[in-house]
């Protein structure tokens, strides 16, 4: 059992490092009208809500600050929780514009693993792709690969 100034410390290694995590996500550059290049993404079906560019691999999602909110609660040595929440692009996705002439692969687990889909058109509705997660591959990718023509 954690003395109080025991506990004090651990509360605040735990609030340190998800302060230091917050301060370490990157941020996609804001998504033009039309992709000259890459991968526009869409927080929404129908390429509607916030979007972002890509003009890079990407092999984790999460790293990238975005419109959609995860929690995660850690439980500290004392049994006190402690609740952290990211914003991030990862399991964010729903529809995706692609630069004529580039192809994408869209996987649904970090590091280009898991179920993954070949992009060569637009796709207005990732529901309507069949993939891994409950609802095809809407919010369900977690890495990028991109091919340039």
């Amino acid at each position: 059992m954690l003395s109080p100034s025991g506990t004090r410390h651990a509360l605040l290694l735990v609030l340190s490092s998800t302060l230091v995590m917050s301060a370490c996500q990157k941020s996609l550059p804001t998504a033009p009208s039309e992709a000259a290049e890459g991968l526009i993404v869409y927080e929404h079906a129908n390429f509607s809500g916030k979007s972002a560019y890509v003009t890079v691999d990407i092999p984790d999602l999460e790293e990238f600050s975005g419109p959609c909110s995860k929690t995660e609660t850690v439980t500290l040595p004392n049994g006190s929780t402690v609740t952290n929440s990211t914003e991030s692009w990862d399991n964010c996705i729903s529809s995706v514009r692609l630069a004529p002439g580039w192809r994408a692969i869209l996987y649904g687990d970090d590091k280009y693993r898991g179920g993954h889909i070949e992009v060569t058109s637009n796709i207005a509705d990732l529901k309507n792709v069949e993939g891994s997660c409950e609802e095809g591959f809407n919010d369900c990718v977690s890495s990028i690969r991109l091919f340039k023509p």
